[in-house]
C-alpha cells in the first residue's frame, strides 16, 4: 500500500513510479497510490481515499459491521472518534470541494503518514521514499536519533523522524493540506478511568476477544505467528474455536543465530508443536539461520526498512517469516500476530525475565513486582515521597547494581519522572538516570529529556491520576514501542508481499477494557497472574491446554541466566563480519552531532568490537543499536 498527497508547485513536477497512479488531480492538489488504494464519491462531491484495511464500523459495545463493497457508510466520515468509529488499520484522505484535502489515520497510528513542507509545496507519504527528503539534501535530527540509539525498539518516536523536517502524524493527528501549505491538529485524548471489575467483567473480556479476532479473520483460512507463549497460543485456540483447524495453520522461525550454540528457541519450538497437535493444525517450522546467512537478509529488506526507518533484528525474523507465509499461502489468509498484549496487559512485564530464578511461578510474580512500580498504587507513594520504604521497590533497585539514579524531583514534577522512566530510558526501573545512556553527552541528555518529555509525556504528567494511570500508559505506548522496529516490522513485512495482518490485542474495544481494568487484576501485588483475563478466558470459555504452558518460556536465557541474543548477533553470526565492515568505515561520524553524542564513547566500543573483545551489559547493547541502524543506513549517507 502506497500513497502521496502532493500541494504546491511539486504538484506539477511530481511523476507516478511503477507502483504508483494518479487517483486525483486538480490545481495544485494531486493524490497518487497504489491500485489497493480505494476511493468513493460522497454524496456532497467530497472524495474519500481509503488506504490499508478497514475491518468495518464499531457498531454496538460488542459489535463490527463489515463495510459494503462501495464504502457508502463513510458518507459523513470525518476526523476524530464519533459514533460508528471505524476499526481497523488505515490512512484516510478526504478531498473537500473547495481543493484542500485532510488526512487521518486510525486512532492508534497504525499506518504512518510522513510529511514534508518543501518551500511552496507539501507532501504526505506513506513512506519516506515518497518524499523529497529521499532525493535531496538531508539533515538530521539529534533527538530522534538519540530515542533510537537509546531506548529498545530502535526507532524515533511517533511524531519525529531520523530528519530534520520531515515528521510523521502522532496519535490522534490530522493533517490539512491545501495550497501548498500543511497544518496539523490534535484531537484530544479522553483517559479512561479503572473500574471494579468482577465476574461479569471477565465475561465480557472473553467476548471482547473472540470477537477481535472473528472480526478480522478470513474464511479462506487464517496463518498465525506462532511462539509458545499465552499471547499467540491464545489467537490460535480463539481461531480454531470460532472457524476450525481446517481453517487454522500456524508458523514459527527455529533461532540459529550462532554455531556456538545451535538452536536457542528449542523451548519454544517444542511446547509450540505440542500446543498445534493439541488443536491439530499444522505448524511451518522455518529457518532464522544467522550463522550462515547475514548481508544477503539485510540486502533484502535495506530499502524497505529505510523507507520506514526500522532496523532491527526481530524485523528481519518477520521478514523470513512473511517470505514463507506469501509462498505457501493458500489464497486470501491473515496473517495473526500477539504483539500488543504484554504491554497492554501487563505494562510490557510478562516475560518472566524481571528475576531470574527456577521456579517460573516466582518469575512470574517478579514480573507482577515490576508492573507495581509502575501502577497506581506506586504512584500515589511516589508522589508522596514515601516510595523508598516500599519494600518490592527497594528489592527490585538493590538488584540493578552499580547504575546510577536519579534524586526524587519536585512534587509538581514526580508525574513526569516516573513517565519518563518508562518511555524514555533504555532501563525500564523508576528513576533510572540517563546519565546512564553512555551515548549521550551532558548537552545531549538536556536536549533530548527537554523535547521528548515536552512533545510526548506533557499532558500525561499534569493529568495522569492513579484513576487513569493506565489509559495514560496504553495511549503513550502507541507513540512509543508499539510502533518501534520490533513491532511495526510485522505488518511492514507482511504488507510488502501483498499479506493482510491482524494485531487483535489493538482492538480499539480491548484496549478500552484494558485501560480500564484494575490494577488487582494481575498488574499488581495480587494473587491473580499476569494477564489475568487472557488467562480466565483460556481456562472457562476457549478451549486451550493449560497443561502445556509449564516448563522453560522459549529461549536459553530461561535456563541459562548468562545467555543473550545479542552476543549471539554481534559475535557469532554472519553478521558479525559484516558490522565490524560498516562500523570501520565510521559513517555514524557523520550522523551524530559531537555536541549530543560522545563520540569517543563510540569509537572505543566501535574499536573493541572490531578486535574482537566482547562487551556485555550496557555496552553490548549500545553496540547491538549502532549495528542496527548503520545496517540499514539513511538518506543523504
Amino acid at each position: 500500500m502506497k500513497l502521496r498527497i502532493t500541494s504546491g508547485g511539486l504538484s506539477h513536477r511530481t511523476g507516478s513510479g511503477p507502483e504508483m497512479r494518479v487517483l486525483h488531480q486538480e490545481a495544485d492538489l494531486i493524490l497518487e497510490g497504489s491500485r489497493d488504494v480505494r476511493s468513493v464519491l460522497l454524496r456532497d462531491g467530497r472524495r474519500l481515499f481509503v488506504a490499508g484495511h478497514v475491518v468495518g464500523r464499531l457498531t454496538t459495545p460488542r459489535g463490527i459491521s463489515p463495510l459494503s463493497a462501495d464504502l457508502e457508510e463513510l458518507v459523513s466520515i470525518s476526523p476524530g472518534p464519533s459514533p460508528g468509529t471505524l476499526e481497523g488499520r488505515y490512512i484516510l484522505a478526504l478531498v473537500h470541494n473547495n481543493g484542500a484535502c485532510v488526512v487521518w489515520t486510525d486512532r492508534f497510528g497504525q499506518l504512518d503518514v510522513y510529511y514534508q513542507q518543501v518551500e511552496d509545496s507539501a507532501v504526505l507519504a506513506s513512506d519516506m521514499a515518497l518524499l523529497p527528503v529521499a532525493r535531496g539534501t538531508v539533515d538530521y535530527d539529534q533527538v530522534a536519533l538519540a530515542h533510537t540509539l537509546t531506548v529498545y525498539g530502535c526507532r524515533p518516536a511517533k511524531r519525529h523522524t531520523l530528519y530534520r523536517g520531515v515528521h510523521r502524524l502522532g496519535v490522534d493527528e490530522y493533517a490539512s493540506i491545501a495550497h501548498g501549505r500543511l497544518t496539523v491538529e490534535t484531537l484530544p485524548f479522553q483517559p479512561i478511568q479503572t473500574r471494579n471489575c468482577q465476574e461479569p467483567e471477565l465475561e465480557e473480556y472473553a467476548d471482547l476477544l473472540l470477537e477481535a479476532v472473528r472480526a478480522r479473520a478470513s474464511s479462506d483460512g487464517n496463518v498465525v505467528y506462532l511462539s509458545s507463549g499465552w499471547d499467540s497460543t491464545a489467537i490460535l485456540a480463539c481461531l480454531v474455536q470460532l472457524f476450525g483447524a481446517r481453517r487454522v495453520r500456524a508458523v514459527i522461525g527455529r533461532m540459529i543465530y550462532a554455531e556456538r550454540t545451535g538452536v536457542v528457541n528449542q523451548f519454544e519450538i517444542d511446547r509450540a508443536q505440542a500446543v498445534a497437535e493439541f488443536f491439530g493444525v499444522p505448524l511451518d517450522v522455518v529457518e532464522f539461520d544467522y550463522w550462515r546467512r547475514g548481508r544477503e537478509v539485510i540486502e533484502q529488506v535495506r530499502q524497505l526498512f529505510r523507507s520506514n526507518q526500522v532496523a532491527s533484528i526481530t524485523g528481519l525474523n518477520h521478514q523470513i517469516l512473511a517470505e514463507h507465509v506469501a509462498r505457501t499461502s493458500r489464497g486470501s489468509e491473515v496473517v495473526f500476530a500477539g504483539e500488543i498484549s504484554d504491554g497492554a496487559h501487563n505494562l510490557g512485564f510478562s516475560q518472566f525475565v524481571t528475576i531470574f530464578h527456577p521456579v517460573l511461578a516466582f518469575r512470574e510474580y517478579s514480573d507482577k513486582m515490576a508492573s507495581y512500580v509502575y501502577g497506581p498504587t506506586f504512584l500515589g507513594l511516589f508522589q508522596q515521597g514515601q516510595f523508598e520504604s516500599d519494600v518490592v521497590y527497594d528489592l527490585l533497585r538493590r538488584r540493578r547494581g552499580n547504575v546510577q539514579f536519579d534524586e526524587l524531583a519536585e512534587p509538581s514534577s514526580r508525574t513526569m519522572q516516573l513517565l519518563a522512566s518508562f518511555f524514555l530510558r533504555s532501563n525500564r526501573f523508576p528513576l533510572w538516570s540517563l546519565r546512564n545512556a553512555g551515548f549521550l553527552t551532558e548537552r545531549g541528555r538536556e536536549a533530548y529529556s527537554a523535547e521528548m518529555e515536552s512533545m510526548y509525556l506533557g499532558r500525561a504528567a499534569k493529568e495522569a491520576s492513579p484513576e487513569t494511570l493506565y489509559s495514560w500508559y496504553l495511549q503513550l505506548y502507541n507513540s512509543f514501542h508499539w510502533q518501534s522496529s520490533t513491532v511495526a516490522t510485522l505488518a511492514l513485512t507482511a504488507d510488502a508481499l501483498g499479506l493482510p495482518t491482524a494485531l487483535p490485542f489493538w482492538d480499539s474495544r480491548l484496549q478500552e477494557f484494558l485501560c480500564a481494568m484494575p490494577e488487582s487484576w494481575g498488574r499488581g501485588l495480587d494473587f491473580n497472574p499476569t494477564k489475568y483475563p487472557l488467562k480466565w478466558a483460556l481456562r472457562h470459555r476457549i478451549k486451550y491446554p493449560l497443561h502445556l504452558q509449564i516448563g522453560p518460556h522459549s529461549y536459553l536465557y530461561d535456563v541459562r541466566p548468562g545467555f543473550s541474543h545479542s552476543a549471539e548477533i554481534l559475535y557469532g553470526s554472519a553478521f558479525a563480519p559484516y558490522f565490524r565492515e560498516i562500523l570501520g568505515e565510521k559513517k555514524y561520524e557523520r550522523l551524530l552531532s559531537a555536541e549530543i553524542f560522545d563520540l569517543g564513547y563510540i569509537d572505543s566500543i566501535v574499536r573493541r568490537y572490531r578486535e574482537g573483545i566482547e562487551s556485555r551489559g550496557a555496552e553490548m547493547s549500545d553496540l547491538l543499536s549502532l549495528c542496527c541502524l548503520s545496517m540499514i543506513g539513511w538518506y543523504g549517507d
